[in-house]
């Protein structure tokens, strides 16, 4: 592997051998328009280190497989959490499965789109249009590098999400599970995400240092995530969602049961109990796999017949309460730690026509009287 260096009337030239091509002829690489001598051999020493890492690449017919995995080591692992990472390298590995082969600069929409329409045959609309941020993010990057000139995936159609249909449970249903559930080790977990409306993993990722019996308080600080066999503390979702929930007299009355079971605990497994100082733990002090939680939850609502619903569904269910009973939209976004209001009523417009419905026959009361 050598360079050479060459004068050319008034600026310098570099040639760099390659590895030979296919057919056994010489492979060389120009780059010119050096105005010194000193330029060029800098750049020499430059391209050289990475052809000895492996490294070296020539845009201009760089692969779509091959920009993946350079974007992914040297803009998402270093820019994006961790679990957003794993998911990102899962898009890439399903993007170059069907067209990783094509060169970069040749990928065109009509290639893209069939790639969702074929990935969409194994998977959900609302998974392809995941797939297809990623790869507009990704080619984005690649226009600004100017690597390629346009971004084709500008010029896609990803099918639209299918609308979930919100299930919520009646107040009458909660008691019912929660009296069942009451020796299972998610029954805190089932109380948290229905009395306080927190995500799973900010439920999970509770330290009692985190709760203030005196103010009656809940701090939302972090969301735990369990990443390659790891249990990871990130911040939680979005700025508003680092929020101080007001928690009722019934949710405070289990929290120092559980506080209180936790102590014993403690003395019985001794210098063998996990004292992570988590809410929500196993026995033996171990922190939950939020993973458990989704699959247990599904389980005991069929074992015991119960209406179906998801356990992200007892979010919807503290917040149906709320509005239910005539809260204010804005508290109820508080609570939850909606990036905007306007995200709460979008998503619980169900529940407001029953409110203008009261807001009405106060009126009529207001104006008959």
């Amino acid at each position: 592997m050598k360079g050479t260096i060459i004068k050319r009337k008034n600026s310098w030239s570099l040639v760099i051998d390659l590895d030979p091509k296919t057919d056994g002829s010489r492979n060389q690489k120009w780059f010119s328009g050096f105005k010194t001598k000193k330029e060029a051999q800098i750049k020499q020493a430059e391209i050289i280190t990475k052809l000895q890492k492996g490294c070296y690449f020539e845009t201009q017919k760089m692969n779509l497989s091959s920009y993946l995995d350079y974007w992914l080591e040297n803009y998402a692992r270093t820019n994006v959490a961790q679990s957003t990472f794993v998911r990102y390298r899962q898009f890439a590995n399903c993007i170059k499965k069907h067209l990783g082969n094509l060169q970069l600069s040749k990928l065109k929409p009509i290639a893209i789109q069939q790639l969702y329409s074929d990935v969409n045959k194994q998977v959900s609309n609302s998974t392809v249009l995941k797939l297809h941020r990623f790869l507009h993010l990704a080619l984005k990057h690649a226009v600004k590098w100017r690597i390629i000139p346009l971004n084709p995936t500008e010029m896609c159609q990803p099918p639209k999400p299918k609308r979930h249909e919100m299930s919520v449970w009646d107040i009458s249903t909660y008691k019912n599970f929660k009296d069942l559930i009451k020796n299972e080790v998610m029954f805190l977990v089932v109380v948290l995400g229905t009395e306080t409306g927190m995500r799973l993993g900010e439920i999970l990722a509770l330290r009692w240092e985190d709760i203030s019996f005196d103010s009656k308080t809940i701090h939302v600080t972090n969301s735990l995530q369990y990443i390659n066999k790891e249990f990871i503390l990130k911040e939680p979702k979005t700025k508003k969602s680092k929020r101080s929930i007001t928690l009722m007299d019934t949710t405070l009355q289990v929290l120092k049961s559980v506080q209180y079971e936790q102590r014993v605990n403690k003395m019985l497994f001794g210098k063998d109990y996990d004292n992570n100082n988590f809410v929500c733990c196993w026995n033996t002090g171990k922190p939950i796999i939020p993973h458990y939680i989704s699959t247990r939850f599904k389980k005991l609502i069929k074992k015991y017949n119960l209406p179906e619903i998801r356990f992200h569904d007892l979010r919807h269910t503290h917040a149906t309460f709320l509005l239910s009973q005539g809260i204010n939209p804005k508290v109820v976004s508080e609570r939850l730690g909606h990036s905007t209001i306007t995200l709460t009523l979008d998503t619980y417009s169900h529940v407001l026509p029953n409110m203008q419905e009261e807001a009405t026959e106060k009126l009529n009361k207001l104006f008959c009287n």
